[in-house]
């Protein structure tokens, strides 16, 4: 898992910083019941659809955690957060909420979920598990500009791996935060070697920052958000009760 820090009893102010929430889905401490509870019924009917246990325990977690931590920022009952559902299928909070000017984008990958929440501006996040016997370079050679392919394969053999998965999860993030889905344009990132033989990413789409993500061994993550980058607090989340004394369903 992650060796991101617990949450501080006070968090960072939002409106002047983003904090990314990463949730071990696979933990067995988390009771996926409650989190069946807690989320809304739309969000049942897709847990259901999952033709696997796993694939459907992984979803209840995630978006039972989706749940806990908005309702922090929102200081609501859990239980009553319900999601609209933007152009691309993008979640987003509904109108009711929206004074509150909270952002925030979900993204789970085989174990594990990041969710990043900011104020007043457009997040996206993505994470990644990297497969080792995954053909990388064919999905590189559809999605990736011919610059970046070209920057790929000029790395060392280990390093390409990286590379692609780095790559991937910022022009995931870029299109999650736009709203575009995989239907929009792939923004071009710049793929470079540190001095420390460690993949570099970085990209230069007007109005847009992206920051990369350390979420853990055997995992590749990405930040984008509108604006100039603000500082970004990572935190690994686990289920508190305490956290709901006045809900009326007391989630994990």
């Amino acid at each position: 898992m992650t060796s991101w820090p617990s949450p501080p009893a006070e968090l960072p102010a939002l409106e002047r910083s983003v904090h990314v929430w990463a949730v071990g889905i696979d933990d067995a401490s988390i009771d996926f019941n409650r989190a069946r509870e807690v989320i809304s019924l739309d969000e049942r009917e897709r847990a259901e659809r999952f033709i696997f246990e796993r694939d459907r325990r992984r979803y209840l977690v995630a978006h039972g955690a989706l749940h806990a931590i908005l309702s922090r920022y929102l200081k609501i009952d859990p239980a009553t957060l319900r999601f609209d559902i933007g152009s691309n299928g993008k979640p987003k909070l509904p109108s009711a909420h929206t004074p509150s000017g909270v952002d925030f984008n979900l993204s789970h990958s085989n174990k594990m979920a990041l969710l990043a929440v900011t104020h007043g501006r457009e997040v996206g996040v993505d994470v990644e598990y990297v497969q080792e016997n995954f053909e990388f370079q064919q999905v590189a050679e559809r999605f990736f500009t011919a610059r970046e392919v070209a920057a790929m394969r000029s790395l060392p053999s280990p390093l390409q791996r990286q590379a692609f998965y780095k790559c991937w999860t910022s022009k995931e993030a870029f299109l999650k935060a736009k709203g575009t889905g995989l239907s929009g344009k792939l923004d071009e990132v710049e793929i470079s070697l540190t001095t420390e033989q460690r993949v570099r990413i970085q990209a230069r789409v007007p109005g847009w920052s992206l920051a990369e993500l350390a979420p853990g061994d055997g995992y590749e993550g990405a930040l984008v958000v509108e604006g100039p980058l603000m500082p970004v607090h990572c935190y690994l989340w686990k289920p508190q009760i305490t956290d709901f004394e006045s809900s009326r369903v007391h989630l994990f």
